[in-house]
Protein backbone atom coordinates (compact mmCIF):
# COMPACT_ATOMS: atom_id res chain seq x y z
CA UNK A 1 0.00 0.00 0.00
CA UNK A 2 1.19 3.40 -0.92
CA UNK A 3 0.32 6.77 0.54
CA UNK A 4 -2.20 5.69 2.98
CA UNK A 5 -4.88 5.73 0.05
CA UNK A 6 -3.80 3.79 -2.75
CA UNK A 7 -3.38 -0.08 -2.64
CA UNK A 8 -1.58 -1.76 -5.20
CA UNK A 9 -2.56 -5.28 -6.61
CA UNK A 10 0.55 -8.05 -6.77
CA UNK A 11 -1.77 -10.43 -8.39
CA UNK A 12 -4.93 -12.52 -8.86
CA UNK A 13 -5.68 -15.97 -7.94
CA UNK A 14 -8.57 -17.99 -10.07
CA UNK A 15 -10.12 -21.28 -10.89
CA UNK A 16 -7.98 -22.91 -13.90
CA UNK A 17 -9.82 -22.39 -17.29
CA UNK A 18 -12.97 -24.57 -18.10
CA UNK A 19 -13.98 -26.24 -20.92
CA UNK A 20 -16.92 -24.24 -22.57
CA UNK A 21 -18.41 -23.87 -26.10
CA UNK A 22 -17.90 -27.31 -27.92
CA UNK A 23 -14.91 -27.92 -25.80
CA UNK A 24 -12.78 -25.25 -25.88
CA UNK A 25 -11.07 -24.04 -22.72
CA UNK A 26 -12.14 -20.86 -21.02
CA UNK A 27 -10.98 -18.17 -18.90
CA UNK A 28 -12.52 -17.00 -15.63
CA UNK A 29 -13.78 -13.25 -16.27
CA UNK A 30 -11.31 -12.06 -13.38
CA UNK A 31 -8.19 -13.43 -15.16
CA UNK A 32 -9.26 -11.88 -18.62
CA UNK A 33 -9.26 -8.24 -16.25
CA UNK A 34 -6.18 -8.80 -14.82
CA UNK A 35 -4.46 -9.61 -18.00
CA UNK A 36 -5.91 -6.57 -19.84
CA UNK A 37 -3.98 -4.74 -16.62
CA UNK A 38 -0.97 -6.33 -16.75
CA UNK A 39 -1.77 -7.95 -13.30
CA UNK A 40 -0.18 -11.44 -12.41
CA UNK A 41 -2.55 -14.27 -12.44
CA UNK A 42 -2.06 -17.49 -9.90
CA UNK A 43 -4.06 -20.44 -11.75
CA UNK A 44 -3.51 -23.70 -10.47
CA UNK A 45 -4.35 -26.53 -12.94
CA UNK A 46 -7.44 -28.79 -11.73
CA UNK A 47 -6.63 -32.03 -10.18
CA UNK A 48 -8.06 -35.21 -10.89
CA UNK A 49 -10.18 -38.02 -9.14
CA UNK A 50 -12.51 -38.46 -6.41
CA UNK A 51 -13.10 -35.22 -5.07
CA UNK A 52 -11.44 -32.23 -7.75
CA UNK A 53 -9.83 -29.67 -6.12
CA UNK A 54 -7.90 -26.13 -7.18
CA UNK A 55 -7.10 -24.50 -3.89
CA UNK A 56 -4.51 -26.80 -3.24
CA UNK A 57 -1.37 -26.06 -0.46
CA UNK A 58 0.75 -25.15 -3.38
CA UNK A 59 -1.18 -22.44 -4.48
CA UNK A 60 -1.61 -21.16 -0.94
CA UNK A 61 2.20 -21.78 -1.24
CA UNK A 62 2.55 -19.78 -4.61
CA UNK A 63 0.25 -16.55 -2.71
CA UNK A 64 2.71 -16.62 0.46
CA UNK A 65 6.12 -16.34 -1.48
CA UNK A 66 4.46 -12.97 -3.06
CA UNK A 67 4.49 -11.88 0.44
CA UNK A 68 1.68 -9.53 0.21
CA UNK A 69 0.57 -7.23 3.12
CA UNK A 70 -2.83 -7.93 2.47
CA UNK A 71 -5.58 -10.66 1.13
CA UNK A 72 -8.71 -9.95 -0.74
CA UNK A 73 -11.23 -12.92 -1.61
CA UNK A 74 -15.09 -13.30 -3.03
CA UNK A 75 -16.97 -15.82 -3.87
CA UNK A 76 -14.42 -18.43 -2.90
CA UNK A 77 -16.81 -20.89 -1.32
CA UNK A 78 -13.90 -22.04 1.64
CA UNK A 79 -12.05 -21.22 4.42
CA UNK A 80 -8.71 -19.74 3.76
CA UNK A 81 -5.86 -21.77 5.87
CA UNK A 82 -4.67 -20.02 9.21
CA UNK A 83 -1.37 -20.14 7.62
CA UNK A 84 -2.20 -18.04 4.75
CA UNK A 85 -3.67 -15.59 7.14
CA UNK A 86 -1.46 -15.51 9.73
CA UNK A 87 1.41 -15.08 6.74
CA UNK A 88 -0.44 -11.46 6.58
CA UNK A 89 -0.82 -10.51 10.09
CA UNK A 90 -4.32 -11.47 9.98
CA UNK A 91 -4.88 -8.62 7.45
CA UNK A 92 -7.21 -11.23 5.58
CA UNK A 93 -10.68 -9.38 3.91
CA UNK A 94 -13.62 -11.31 2.86
CA UNK A 95 -16.19 -9.78 0.23
CA UNK A 96 -19.41 -11.79 1.72
CA UNK A 97 -22.95 -10.78 0.45
CA UNK A 98 -25.40 -10.68 3.27
CA UNK A 99 -25.86 -8.96 6.67
CA UNK A 100 -23.76 -10.88 9.13
CA UNK A 101 -24.52 -12.68 11.25
CA UNK A 102 -27.78 -13.32 8.98
CA UNK A 103 -26.95 -16.02 6.26
CA UNK A 104 -23.50 -16.99 6.84
CA UNK A 105 -22.62 -20.11 4.87
CA UNK A 106 -21.86 -20.93 1.04
CA UNK A 107 -25.81 -19.80 -0.40
CA UNK A 108 -26.39 -16.17 1.34
CA UNK A 109 -28.30 -14.62 -1.25
CA UNK A 110 -30.82 -17.59 -2.46
CA UNK A 111 -31.51 -17.59 1.59
CA UNK A 112 -32.28 -14.16 1.85
CA UNK A 113 -34.99 -14.72 -1.00
CA UNK A 114 -36.06 -17.73 -0.08
CA UNK A 115 -36.85 -16.41 3.48
CA UNK A 116 -38.64 -13.24 1.85
CA UNK A 117 -36.15 -10.99 3.55
CA UNK A 118 -36.69 -7.52 2.17
CA UNK A 119 -33.07 -6.18 2.95
CA UNK A 120 -29.79 -7.29 2.51
CA UNK A 121 -26.29 -6.27 1.74
CA UNK A 122 -22.59 -6.92 1.45
CA UNK A 123 -19.99 -7.08 3.77
CA UNK A 124 -16.12 -6.80 4.05
CA UNK A 125 -15.05 -9.21 6.92
CA UNK A 126 -12.15 -9.93 8.16
CA UNK A 127 -11.13 -13.58 7.90
CA UNK A 128 -11.01 -15.87 10.51
CA UNK A 129 -10.40 -19.61 11.24
CA UNK A 130 -14.02 -20.05 11.44
CA UNK A 131 -16.74 -19.61 8.52
CA UNK A 132 -17.84 -16.07 8.08
CA UNK A 133 -17.45 -15.67 11.42
CA UNK A 134 -14.83 -12.62 12.02
CA UNK A 135 -15.33 -8.85 12.84
CA UNK A 136 -17.22 -6.97 9.99
CA UNK A 137 -15.26 -3.80 8.92
CA UNK A 138 -18.01 -2.35 6.80
CA UNK A 139 -21.53 -2.87 5.81
CA UNK A 140 -23.91 -1.48 2.56
CA UNK A 141 -26.91 -2.59 2.93
CA UNK A 142 -29.91 -2.37 0.12
CA UNK A 143 -33.31 -3.60 -0.55
CA UNK A 144 -34.36 -6.79 -2.15
CA UNK A 145 -35.76 -5.72 -4.76
CA UNK A 146 -39.53 -7.47 -5.97
CA UNK A 147 -38.73 -10.34 -8.76
CA UNK A 148 -34.86 -10.78 -8.41
CA UNK A 149 -33.68 -13.71 -8.72
CA UNK A 150 -30.34 -14.63 -7.46
CA UNK A 151 -28.20 -14.15 -10.34
CA UNK A 152 -29.65 -10.65 -10.25
CA UNK A 153 -28.84 -9.75 -6.63
CA UNK A 154 -25.57 -11.52 -6.76
CA UNK A 155 -24.89 -9.08 -9.65
CA UNK A 156 -25.83 -6.38 -7.74
CA UNK A 157 -24.41 -7.08 -4.41
CA UNK A 158 -20.80 -7.53 -6.49
CA UNK A 159 -21.09 -4.16 -7.49
CA UNK A 160 -21.37 -2.90 -4.38
CA UNK A 161 -19.13 -5.17 -3.05
CA UNK A 162 -16.66 -3.81 -5.26
CA UNK A 163 -17.20 -0.08 -4.26
CA UNK A 164 -16.60 -0.73 -0.78
CA UNK A 165 -13.19 -2.16 -1.47
CA UNK A 166 -12.62 0.67 -3.67
CA UNK A 167 -13.88 3.11 -1.15
CA UNK A 168 -13.07 1.43 2.46
CA UNK A 169 -10.22 -0.72 1.69
CA UNK A 170 -7.63 1.85 2.07
CA UNK A 171 -8.88 2.94 5.21
CA UNK A 172 -8.91 -0.27 6.92
CA UNK A 173 -5.27 -1.28 6.03
CA UNK A 174 -4.11 2.13 7.37
CA UNK A 175 -5.31 1.49 10.78
CA UNK A 176 -8.29 3.86 10.34
CA UNK A 177 -11.21 2.02 9.40
CA UNK A 178 -11.67 -0.51 12.61
CA UNK A 179 -13.40 -3.84 12.10
CA UNK A 180 -16.20 -4.54 15.21
CA UNK A 181 -17.65 -7.78 16.14
CA UNK A 182 -20.68 -9.51 14.52
CA UNK A 183 -23.81 -8.85 17.04
CA UNK A 184 -27.16 -10.89 16.77
CA UNK A 185 -28.52 -14.09 15.95
CA UNK A 186 -26.31 -16.29 13.57
CA UNK A 187 -28.31 -17.79 10.80
CA UNK A 188 -26.99 -20.35 8.49
CA UNK A 189 -27.17 -20.64 4.53
CA UNK A 190 -26.27 -24.06 3.80
CA UNK A 191 -25.44 -24.90 -0.22
CA UNK A 192 -28.73 -25.37 -2.18
CA UNK A 193 -30.11 -29.19 -2.46
CA UNK A 194 -30.97 -29.26 -6.34
CA UNK A 195 -34.05 -31.52 -4.98
CA UNK A 196 -35.32 -28.94 -3.24
CA UNK A 197 -35.64 -27.14 -6.96
CA UNK A 198 -38.77 -29.79 -7.48
CA UNK A 199 -41.94 -27.32 -6.97
CA UNK A 200 -45.00 -28.31 -5.11
CA UNK A 201 -47.81 -26.79 -6.19
CA UNK A 202 -49.43 -27.41 -3.33
CA UNK A 203 -47.74 -24.97 -1.31
CA UNK A 204 -48.58 -20.80 -1.54
CA UNK A 205 -47.91 -18.94 -4.61
CA UNK A 206 -46.17 -16.34 -2.92
CA UNK A 207 -43.69 -19.51 -1.79
CA UNK A 208 -43.04 -20.99 -4.91
CA UNK A 209 -42.30 -17.77 -6.79
CA UNK A 210 -39.41 -17.38 -3.83
CA UNK A 211 -38.41 -20.92 -4.51
CA UNK A 212 -38.35 -20.03 -8.31
CA UNK A 213 -36.14 -16.41 -7.54
CA UNK A 214 -33.69 -18.42 -5.41
CA UNK A 215 -33.39 -21.21 -7.55
CA UNK A 216 -32.54 -19.08 -10.95
CA UNK A 217 -29.92 -19.64 -12.39
CA UNK A 218 -28.67 -22.34 -10.70
CA UNK A 219 -29.39 -25.25 -9.47
CA UNK A 220 -33.16 -24.53 -11.15
CA UNK A 221 -36.24 -24.85 -10.20
CA UNK A 222 -38.40 -27.07 -12.38
CA UNK A 223 -41.50 -29.58 -12.65
CA UNK A 224 -42.59 -31.97 -15.66
CA UNK A 225 -44.88 -31.74 -18.19
CA UNK A 226 -45.90 -34.33 -20.35
CA UNK A 227 -42.78 -36.30 -19.07
CA UNK A 228 -40.29 -33.98 -19.69
CA UNK A 229 -38.66 -31.44 -17.43
CA UNK A 230 -39.92 -28.18 -17.26
CA UNK A 231 -37.16 -25.13 -15.73
CA UNK A 232 -38.89 -22.38 -14.41
CA UNK A 233 -36.48 -18.76 -14.82
CA UNK A 234 -38.67 -16.84 -13.46
CA UNK A 235 -42.76 -16.08 -12.51
CA UNK A 236 -44.57 -13.75 -10.79
CA UNK A 237 -47.67 -14.24 -8.13
CA UNK A 238 -51.29 -13.55 -9.83
CA UNK A 239 -54.61 -13.35 -8.14
CA UNK A 240 -58.00 -15.23 -9.26
CA UNK A 241 -60.43 -17.66 -8.33
CA UNK A 242 -58.81 -20.77 -6.81
CA UNK A 243 -57.82 -23.25 -9.23
CA UNK A 244 -57.10 -27.43 -8.54
CA UNK A 245 -53.15 -27.22 -8.13
CA UNK A 246 -51.04 -27.90 -10.79
CA UNK A 247 -53.73 -26.87 -13.22
CA UNK A 248 -52.36 -24.52 -16.58
CA UNK A 249 -54.68 -22.11 -18.47
CA UNK A 250 -53.59 -19.35 -20.72
CA UNK A 251 -54.91 -15.50 -20.26
CA UNK A 252 -53.98 -12.86 -22.98
CA UNK A 253 -51.65 -15.13 -24.09
CA UNK A 254 -49.75 -15.36 -21.06
CA UNK A 255 -49.29 -18.91 -19.08
CA UNK A 256 -50.27 -19.42 -15.85
CA UNK A 257 -50.31 -22.38 -13.14
CA UNK A 258 -52.68 -22.81 -9.65
CA UNK A 259 -50.84 -23.05 -6.29
CA UNK A 260 -51.95 -23.88 -3.16
CA UNK A 261 -52.43 -19.67 -2.59
CA UNK A 262 -53.45 -17.99 -5.95
CA UNK A 263 -51.79 -18.11 -9.16
CA UNK A 264 -48.16 -18.45 -10.48
CA UNK A 265 -47.64 -16.50 -13.87
CA UNK A 266 -44.80 -18.56 -15.69
CA UNK A 267 -42.69 -15.42 -17.20
CA UNK A 268 -39.71 -17.22 -18.30
CA UNK A 269 -38.71 -20.97 -18.71
CA UNK A 270 -36.80 -23.56 -20.31
CA UNK A 271 -38.00 -27.09 -21.49
CA UNK A 272 -36.16 -30.24 -21.87
CA UNK A 273 -33.23 -29.50 -24.42
CA UNK A 274 -34.65 -26.22 -25.68
CA UNK A 275 -32.98 -22.46 -24.71
CA UNK A 276 -34.65 -20.21 -22.51
CA UNK A 277 -37.76 -18.48 -23.43
CA UNK A 278 -41.06 -16.18 -22.71
CA UNK A 279 -43.55 -18.40 -21.18
CA UNK A 280 -46.02 -16.19 -23.52
CA UNK A 281 -44.04 -17.98 -26.72
CA UNK A 282 -43.60 -21.24 -24.44
CA UNK A 283 -47.34 -21.48 -24.62
CA UNK A 284 -47.59 -20.31 -27.96
CA UNK A 285 -46.24 -23.28 -29.36
CA UNK A 286 -47.85 -26.43 -27.95
CA UNK A 287 -51.42 -27.67 -27.76
CA UNK A 288 -54.03 -28.06 -25.70
CA UNK A 289 -52.65 -26.37 -23.25
CA UNK A 290 -55.15 -24.56 -21.62
CA UNK A 291 -56.61 -27.29 -18.23
CA UNK A 292 -53.55 -29.63 -18.46
CA UNK A 293 -51.48 -30.41 -15.08
CA UNK A 294 -48.20 -29.76 -14.02
CA UNK A 295 -46.67 -31.70 -13.26
CA UNK A 296 -47.71 -34.63 -15.53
Amino acid sequence: MRDGRTVDLMAVVTQPDRPGHRGKLTAPPVKARALDHGIRVIQPRRLVGNGPRWDTPAMWDAVIRLHPEALVWAAYGGIVPKRVIDAVRGRAVNVHPSVLPRWRGADPVAHAILAGDRETGVCLMEATAELDAGPVITLLTTEVVPGETTGDLEARLARHGARLLEDQLAAYLSGSLRPAPQEGEVVWAPKLDPRGGELDLTRPAEEVARIVRAYSPDPGAFTTFRGQRLRLLRASVAGGPPGEHGTLKVERGEPYVAAGAGWLRLDEVQPAGKRAMSGADWARGLRDLEGATVPS
